[in-house]
């Protein structure tokens, strides 16, 4: 603790006891910080996830949109892209282990173990073509840190022989019957939802810890919803007449069980009574209590936190069809791609595929929804290439061209065709003369541009 707090005492370590009764899992609010090794309150976060309705939904909702990602490797050759499609990267994420046999499985599992927080790949071998490479995502609460750990969590690093030393360390996993798996640290990819500088570069917070009173709230309102439903079967029964007019305090239990069985009964119709009997239900007015609307817009908080918009949930009165598509393909654009090249960003690395000029890709260019983009984006390259047009009839080069507009076009000559504009003894594409362009009957010439054809290329050009 620093001096400055010494003289307030146990005023200072209310506050932290009270704080960290708020803020749980593990999340020290004091020093902003997350703590290695809370295995009770890792398992905690997960069986949250798995047991509430509401969280479950976001997940699964998040997850299955993000492993419907199709990955790719591409290779940089001179200015030109060549897609690989029998890379071995494309092998190994396609049946990762014996347990996850296909890509989509995968995917779905990094963004699960993502959305807690931080994801740990294992990944067996640096070496992309050992034939029995594995990789796995470890669950938080069975790995083991180093103690030292704990010192070096938050400590810039300027030195590469640091670096070494740091991925050396040995990281223990603890399996559910108490045997343990040790490997080093350079064998994690790891991947953070939210940042790993707020005081532990291993361990990122997670926006769980953000929602843990949404969450309880959720809870407590399906609590009261199978509460309420519960009692709304049941009734009281009682004397229609007011206290103190003839009527004994109290009844027996011979005369409760009579009423109890009486009108409990299908066998009559027709109770003649001396007086009326007044039947209430527990539960007066359900519709009052607004149950179902308080876990819809819980359910939009949670899934509103990870940043998926409100026609995605489909959680209050769906938006059309179209409105629907454009939101999934905005929050694929804005939300999934990010974490998706973030990820892949670690394959690169990893394997060193970088220094090969390889790229590792995810796209979900290919699914429906996202199509609904494809006419904005024909008819933005429509403009590109009316502008290129322009730029090259005021003469300004391809390249520079290229590179105002931020495009790659080459300018390939057209073979001439057999018989027109070809001189005896040519060879096709053999580069020829200028040939001027007939001219129109009556055009007057002064000042005017000339029409020229150039190896196949129509120009125009001055006729000063």
């Amino acid at each position: 603790m620093n001096d400055f707090f010494l003289p307030f005492g146990n005023l200072w370590q209310l506050f932290r006891s009270k704080a960290k009764g708020v803020y749980r899992f593990g999340y020290d609010v004091i020093n902003a910080s997350t703590q290695f090794n809370q295995f009770a309150n890792d398992h905690q976060k997960l069986a949250m996830v798995l047991s509430n309705p509401a969280v479950m939904k976001v997940f699964s909702l998040q997850c299955d949109l993000f492993s419907m990602g199709k990955v790719t490797v591409e290779k940089k050759i001179g200015k030109k892209v060549k897609v690989i499609e029998d890379d071995p990267f494309l092998d190994l994420i396609r049946n990762p282990n014996p347990f996850t046999s296909t890509e989509s499985q995968f995917l779905w599992d990094f963004m699960f173990w993502n959305m807690m927080g931080t994801s740990y790949c294992y990944v067996d071998s640096k070496d992309v073509t050992k034939p029995l490479n594995k990789m796995y995502f470890l669950d938080h609460g069975k790995i083991v840190w180093p103690k030292d750990f704990e010192l070096k969590k938050d400590k810039l690093v300027f030195s590469d022989a640091e670096v070494k030393n740091i991925l050396k360390t040995t990281i223990t996993y603890r399996y559910q019957d108490g045997t343990t798996f040790s490997f080093p640290l350079d064998r994690l990819i790891i991947c953070h939802d939210l940042t790993n500088s707020s005081g532990n570069f291993y361990k990122g917070p997670s926006r769980l810890d953000a929602l843990t009173k949404i969450i309880s709230n959720s809870e407590y309102t399906l609590d009261a919803d199978n509460i309420n439903i519960r009692y709304s079967g049941k009734f009281l029964v009682g004397s229609d007449k007011a206290v103190g007019t003839s009527i004994k305090v109290g009844m027996s239990q011979e005369e409760k069980d009579d009423i109890a069985s009486k009108v409990d009964t299908d066998t009559k119709s027709v109770w003649p009574l001396q007086s009326m009997v007044n039947i209430q239900r527990f539960v007066s007015d359900m519709a009052n209590l607004q149950l179902s609307e308080k876990y819809l817009h819980l359910y939009f908080v949670v899934g509103n936190m990870y940043g998926i918009p409100r026609d995605v949930l489909e959680a209050y009165n769906s938006a059309t069809y179209e409105n629907q598509e454009k939101a999934r393909a905005a929050h694929v654009n804005y939300c999934l791609e990010p974490k998706g090249e973030q990820f892949m960003d670690g394959f690169e690395v990893h394997f060193k595929y970088r220094e090969a000029k390889k790229s590792i890709n995810i796209s979900w260019e290919h699914l429906p929804f996202v199509q609904i983009f494809a006419k904005e984006k024909a008819e933005t390259k429509k403009i590109v290439i009316e502008n290129l047009t322009s730029l090259l009839a005021l003469g300004v080069d391809i390249d520079q061209a290229n590179e105002y507009l931020e495009t790659e076009f080459e300018i390939k000559e057209e073979p001439p065709i057999e018989g027109q504009g070809q001189q005896p003894g040519q060879a096709p594409g053999e580069p020829g003369e200028v040939e001027e362009a007939p001219q129109t009957q009556g055009e007057d010439l002064t000042g005017q541009p000339i029409d020229k054809k150039v190896n196949g290329f129509r120009l125009q050009v001055s006729n000063d």
